[in-house]
């Protein structure tokens, strides 16, 4: 059997990739010409904490929020609800994954209906890292509004919240996915539903119930 990388330690990996192009640019960008001395050059170590200091400088003078402690993936397990656009919960599961003091919640819900039609909806916190939201949820900064023969993809708002939702007419993988509070993306996908299915799923979410989580 393959062995498959599960989606969310793959966003952990880009977050983490988000983070070291960060410190090498800053730690390239100030390199300087300096005149020949007979100090003894860095050591790697030596090297990378200082880069870590300057990336730290860099996301303070530009404002970007810090992180935070993620919530706990046992509380946002809670928050996936027994039934969800008439789709019953069958199985959850949840983590905490992270890198470089940066760590990301996730909590999974696997749900079916009568028509043994499979919905999953993923929640994830990335502790109001501002940078590893943007980085996971590119959609959020943007607008797209896009349409072909296959089917579509575009930004809107759902309950005040930016969203994007990408269908196929072929009745392969659609989804919907919000950012709620700055921090929580919720994605809810399924093979073969319509799209009102989709939305009523995300309704069914409450989003409310995210503002204050902690």
């Amino acid at each position: 059997m393959p062995n498959k990388t599960p989606q969310f330690i793959m966003r952990t990996y880009q977050l983490t990739t988000l983070i070291l192009c960060l410190m090498m640019a800053i730690s390239c960008g100030g390199q300087k010409q300096e005149p020949e001395t007979t100090e003894k050059p860095a050591t790697p170590e030596e090297s990378m904490a200082e880069a870590m200091k300057e990336a730290q400088k860099a996301m303070e003078n530009a404002n970007l929020e810090q992180p935070v402690e993620p919530v706990n993936f046992r509380k946002l397990k809670e928050l996936l609800p027994q039934e969800l656009a008439g789709y019953s919960l069958e199985n959850a599961s949840g983590e905490t994954a992270g890198a470089m003091n940066m760590k990301i919640s996730n909590a999974k819900g696997k749900y079916r209906n009568s028509g043994k039609e499979d919905l999953v909806v993923e929640i994830m916190d990335t502790g109001g890292f501002g940078m590893g939201a943007m980085s996971m949820a590119t959609w959020s900064t943007v607008t797209i509004d896009r349409e072909d023969d296959m089917g579509y993809e575009r930004t809107g708002s759902i309950g005040g919240y930016k969203s994007y939702e990408r269908y196929r007419n072929d009745g392969s993988k659609s989804n919907v996915s919000v950012l709620a509070e700055k921090r929580f993306i919720v994605d809810v996908s399924c093979r073969g539903c319509k799209m009102d299915v989709l939305h009523s799923a995300i309704k069914d979410m409450n989003l409310s119930r995210f503002k204050g989580l902690e």
